[in-house]
């Protein structure tokens, strides 16, 4: 790369650059550690892998919004305080 290159070019491109090399060493590592003897380490690389996948966790809703989001009738009988 020339020195004008590296002058046009911010500096935050060149370290993102640098630390995208080390992603496949980083998806590794967290691979291994689904393996690992401790539990919730594996649960945190799990939970690593799935949340970089774009998996997101459920959002719990009652069947009252449930309802009214699909346009139903929600019940008035008090069971969603319940569930």
């Amino acid at each position: 790369m020339s020195t004008a290159d590296t002058t046009d070019r911010p500096p935050v491109e060149d370290a993102r650059d640098e630390l995208q090399e080390s992603v496949p060493e980083a998806a590794a590592k967290l691979r291994e550690l689904l393996g690992a003897e401790d539990e919730r380490v594996q649960i945190r690389a799990a939970e690593a892998i799935l949340d970089r996948a774009g998996v997101t966790k459920a959002k719990r809703t009652s069947t009252t919004t449930a309802a009214r989001d699909v346009g139903g009738e929600s019940r008035d009988d008090g069971l969603d305080e319940l569930l």
